[in-house]
């Protein structure tokens, strides 16, 4: 077929124009991909950098926990060599960092800066984070696995397990309160499941509970040595029953030989009763084997009031513990700052709101108060009801060796470390004994336990790398 010249002089300004088009396009493609490809690299770049800059701060953060000694220089801000942004650790392929101890911001803390530099681009970023020495830092502890059962109702902070934390009934696990976090698994009843699939994602549901965290700081490694020689010091070392007026652990103006409580401190099971009502200094108390709280008793009861068990300080038993009594402190107690970060969901269809009082120490909406009147202050327990009140027995921090009995309901203001059971008679949502965390407790401890407060990244510092 012959072909009209006319159409065929029209054909080929189209073919240019398309050859243009495409030579356009894949010139546009080629500059893209270079761009790209630039960019990428620079990003590489930019997160080698920050991964320097990580890696210098676990090396800090490892070398605050090495001994109690760095961790005591470091909170003063004594040079320590090494940390001082006099060293670059090059142990890294691909890069180098350096570290820097800094005393603060507030007391007791320490601030870390590490900074990376990527050896292609010399490009540096930096990262800060601040860590704080707290060996009690939650108010139920334990060296393993948690399981929270009946007896025992926690506020004011997390439960932290170093395995798995298991709710064993459906008393606790209706209660979606205090924040739990695991470095294995949160396990909850079939009424009130928390993680359902194990090790898998999701594992958190971030607002109450967190699976496989790696921020549950080490158990601490209590001085028992030290805190059994303050005890004998104090005269509150192994002490049972009532001794002579004048003994540092029995504030009472005398102490009788007549009945009724003549025949109770005479027997056989091992009982100690303190009065709280007066009671003002802390001590250590101390016990090689086991335990039973009783207070004073008026016949088959515990007389009332200021009769009952009330105790400041330390408690180690290193057997087992039982409750036998309520408590008896009236004082005006600490509460920590972000008490209401652990109450913010409190049942599973319920949250925090606007109303105070739905927790102790409630005052609104993710707010609460910074004082507590213990003995004397009332809230609305969830599923319970309002005018709940504290009977606390004991102010301070509690170590039990062995298992922890509970016949009659007192509360405790500081933390609870059980390394064996809990087993409480007649426990339920509407009689346990409260836990109310103190995160300003200190006990001697062997070890350094790093909870940071915050981390953020950093301009880099102008000093000269070394």
């Amino acid at each position: 077929m012959k072909i009209n010249r006319r159409v065929r002089g029209q054909v080929l300004p189209i073919v240019i124009i398309t050859l243009m088009v495409l030579t356009l396009v894949v010139y546009a493609l080629v500059n893209w991909v270079q761009t790209d490809t630039r960019l990428a690299v620079k990003t590489q770049k930019t997160t080698s950098a920050i991964n320097f800059a990580e890696a210098g701060l676990d090396r800090g953060t490892w070398k605050l926990q090495s001994t109690t000694v760095t961790w005591n220089s470091a909170s003063i801000g004594a040079p320590i060599t090494g940390y001082h942004f006099d060293t670059t650790y090059t142990d890294i392929p691909g890069g180098t960092y350096r570290i820097n101890f800094a005393a603060g911001p507030s007391n007791a803390e320490v601030t870390v800066t590490a900074e990376g530099r990527d050896n292609s681009t010399k490009e540096v970023r930096a990262v800060t984070a601040v860590f704080k020495n707290q060996a009690i830092y939650s108010p139920l502890m334990a060296g393993g696995n948690i399981s929270w059962a009946k007896g025992l109702g926690v506020f004011w902070g997390p439960i932290m397990s170093q395995g798995n934390l298991t709710l064993q009934d459906d008393y606790v696990a209706a209660w979606y309160f205090p924040r739990k976090f695991a470095k294995g698994i949160v396990i909850g009843t079939a009424a009130h499941p928390r993680d359902t699939n194990g090790l898998l994602p999701p594992n958190t549901d971030n607002v109450e509970w967190w699976t496989q965290y790696a921020g549950v700081p080490n158990v601490p490694v209590l001085d028992f040595s030290t805190l059994r020689s303050s005890a004998a010091a104090s005269g509150t070392l192994n002490v049972y029953g009532c001794k002579s007026t004048g003994a540092a652990w029995d504030l009472r103006s005398s102490c009788t030989s007549t009945a009724p409580h003549n025949t109770h401190f005479g027997d056989s099971t091992n009982y100690i009763t303190t009065h709280g009502l007066s009671a003002t200094n802390d001590y250590v108390w101390y016990w090689d084997g086991d335990l039973t709280l009783s207070g004073e008793f008026c016949g088959s009861s515990p007389c009332s009031p200021g009769h009952s068990t009330g105790m400041r300080g330390t408690v180690v038993v290193r057997g087992n513990l039982t409750i036998d009594t309520p408590g008896d402190l009236i004082y005006s107690g600490h509460v920590p700052a972000n008490a209401w970060l652990d109450e913010q969901k409190l049942t599973q269809s319920t949250n925090d709101t606007a109303a105070a009082g739905e927790y102790p120490a409630d005052t609104g909406y993710h707010s609460s108060a910074s004082i507590f009147n213990f003995g004397t202050d009332t809230w609305t327990q969830p599923l319970s009801g309002s005018g709940w009140k504290t009977t606390v027995g004991v102010k301070g921090f509690t170590y039990v060796g062995g298992n922890l009995t509970i016949l009659q309901y007192m509360d405790f203001n500081g933390a609870v470390w059980v390394n064996g059971n809990v087993t409480a008679t007649s426990a339920n949502t509407d009689n346990f004994c409260g836990v109310f965390f103190d995160d300003t407790l200190s006990v001697p401890a062997l070890n350094v336990i790093l909870l940071r407060e915050s981390w953020k990244e950093t301009t880099p510092s102008t000093v000269a790398w070394p």
